[in-house]
């Protein structure tokens, strides 16, 4: 009993799997059929294989919009494939087998339902022994150009982001690719520099890889050819960054040279455009227009190709001036671009120029012309007109603007001087212009040591004025007289205070001054009142008007021109208003 009980069992269990087995079918055939996939997956066994379901779901319903799932069958078994059998995974909609084997192969079914519809179709997957060594069946051809450098992309790049730490090894007739000067395995990608002839051939890449935990490998090879016809980088040759003048109203030119290195047909385009209001326009390519680029020019050499289109403007506008014209190449290897601004010609600008420098040279010329002749003039006119330029004396510890001395030894000789010191100055500098002044005997005291008035006096004195004559200055006892005033002799060679000499008479032999009055005056020159280059300033005498009740018969005095006295108070010192800090310039 036993035994019919496990027999009956077994017929009850078989049964109903027949039944399941027998009502697939007729679920898959209520779907519609799309067929078998042209497309078919191949492998090798122990490698892993990818199947892709073929069917167009975007195009079937809105898969954003309508839940639907996707089921594999496998047609040969008739039974749903699940993530229960061995080294099988489901995900989205592919189906992973990771260690493959011969029975793997044949054809699967992908179903997509959705609540109302239902859509499937097949595709074949084939597993075969390697019969190559490393080669598969299958070989995708790629093609990389002779002479430059060349990439080669491995099929496998596409399942990068489906798996984790995927490596990617590089294989020629199954000799590993190591990095070296010519070969850059960049894992999905190989480089080849500088590619020959003989690189040509079978290449393979294998990439390991992990899908939820279970590690596996996958590769495909590939065919690489080499072709004879190569393009490298276009070379602009013109313009770049020129800058071109022409005038208003004239025809220009430009052509745009672009040397392409290579060999066989290159495809390359090169065109004008014009920046316009911030935005780029293509040249019109019609001859007739203003504006326009005429047909591209080639010629081929050994090394490459040469190009040249040319921008004419048959008029040249106000508006086409500061506009940017660029020529821009383009092309698989770069798009290398050169430009131009056009502008307006210089207008002539030697005659100008030459006016403004003439003028510029004519008034420099009259201006030192006039400095020369109105230097006191110009002076004065400034100091009296402009106070403020110069520094105040208050505060530098002088008492008199000037220390008049003159020779007092001959009688006669000296007697014009001492008349011209003691009433002619006093009456000009002191009466008319407000200057101190420090005369010997005028303002000394009675009974004082000479030496030691004129020492003093000098040391409060801004300026020393000496007075002399033809003979005052030119005997032994003027030497004398200078030299016995230790003072005035100090003040004389050590250059202590700015000294201002005063010839009443002109001298005609200087060699018999005394040597240190011959230096200052060789020097600096002394103030005449007589000069042969000008008229004589005092050819008529007459008596200044005086307050003390002198005759006019009395009282001879010198009548210098107005030309003296300016350079007198040329040399005096300036009595300004400026703060010692505040000095800008003096004259």
């Amino acid at each position: 009993m036993g035994r019919l009980h496990l027999i009956f069992l077994l017929l009850f269990f078989g049964a109903a799997r027949g039944a399941v087995m027998s009502k697939e079918p007729s679920v898959l055939d209520s779907c519609r059929d799309f067929g078998v996939a042209f497309e078919r997956v191949f492998s090798v066994p122990g490698e892993a294989a990818v199947l892709h379901c073929p069917l167009d779901i975007p195009h079937l319903f809105n898969p954003a919009n309508t839940p639907y799932n996707i089921t594999w069958y496998n047609n040969r078994t008739g039974s749903e494939v699940t993530r229960l059998e061995s080294d099988v995974i489901l995900r989205n909609e592919t189906l992973w087998f990771i260690n493959i084997t011969m029975e793997h192969k044949g054809t699967y079914t992908c179903v997509v339902r959705t609540e109302q519809k239902c859509f499937k179709q097949a595709t074949v997957l084939i597993v075969n022994e390697m019969s190559e060594g490393c080669m598969r069946e299958q070989k995708p051809a790629q093609k990389i150009n002779a002479h430059v450098n060349g990439f080669l992309a491995c099929p496998l790049r596409n399942y990068l982001k489906s798996v984790d730490g995927a490596s990617i090894q590089w294989y020629k007739i199954c000799e590993e690719i190591e990095e070296d000067e010519r070969f850059v395995p960049m894992n999905d990608m190989l480089l080849i520099r500088n590619a020959r002839f003989q690189d040509a051939g079978f290449y393979t890449c294998k990439m390991t890889f992990r899908l939820d935990d279970v590690v596996g490998e996958m590769s495909e090879s590939l065919e690489c050819e080499v072709n004879d016809n190569y393009s490298m980088i276009p070379r602009m040759v013109e313009p770049v960054n020129d800058i071109m003048k022409v005038s208003r109203g004239s025809s220009c030119s430009k052509k745009c040279q672009v040397f392409v290195p290579g060999k066989g047909i290159q495809l390359v385009e090169v065109l004008w455009k014009v920046s316009l209001d911030s935005e780029e326009y293509f040249v019109s390519l019609d001859v007739s227009d203003r504006v326009h680029q005429t047909p591209l020019d080639e010629s081929s050499t050994d090394d490459g190709v040469w190009m040249v289109r040319t921008l004419w403007l048959t008029e040249v506008y106000e508006e086409d001036f500061n506009q940017t014209f660029t020529c821009m190449v383009s092309s698989s290897r770069g798009h290398p671009t050169g430009q131009f601004i056009l502008l307006p010609t210089d207008p002539n600008l030697l005659v100008p120029l030459g006016v403004v420098l003439g003028s510029v040279a004519f008034l420099f010329m009259m201006g030192v012309l006039l400095w020369t002749l109105f230097k006191v003039e110009l002076t004065l006119w400034v100091r009296n007109m402009f106070p403020f330029f110069y520094k105040t004396t208050d505060g530098d510890g002088k008492q008199f603007d000037a220390y008049i001395a003159y020779p007092r030894v001959l009688e006669g000789s000296s007697e014009m001087a001492e008349m011209f010191a003691m009433r002619t100055l006093p009456q000009v500098l002191e009466g008319q212009y407000g200057y101190k002044l420090f005369i010997l005997g005028r303002d000394s005291l009675p009974g004082e040591a000479v030496v030691d008035v004129v020492e003093d006096a000098l040391k409060r004195c801004r300026r020393l004025l000496l007075l002399y004559t033809a003979s005052s200055l030119c005997s032994r006892e003027a030497l004398e007289w200078a030299e016995q005033q230790a003072g005035l002799y100090r003040a004389l060679v050590d250059n202590a205070i700015k000294i201002v000499l005063l010839e009443i008479e002109e001298i005609q032999d200087p060699r018999r001054l005394p040597e240190s009055i011959r230096l200052i005056r060789e020097k600096q020159g002394a103030l005449g009142l007589e000069k042969k280059e000008e008229v004589q300033a005092w050819k008529k005498r007459k008596r200044w008007m005086c307050c003390d009740g002198t005759s006019e018969e009395s009282v001879t005095s010198l009548d210098p021109s107005e030309r003296f006295w300016r350079e007198v108070r040329y040399y005096m010192p300036v009595r300004g208003k400026a703060k010692k800090r505040n000095v800008w310039f003096s004259f």
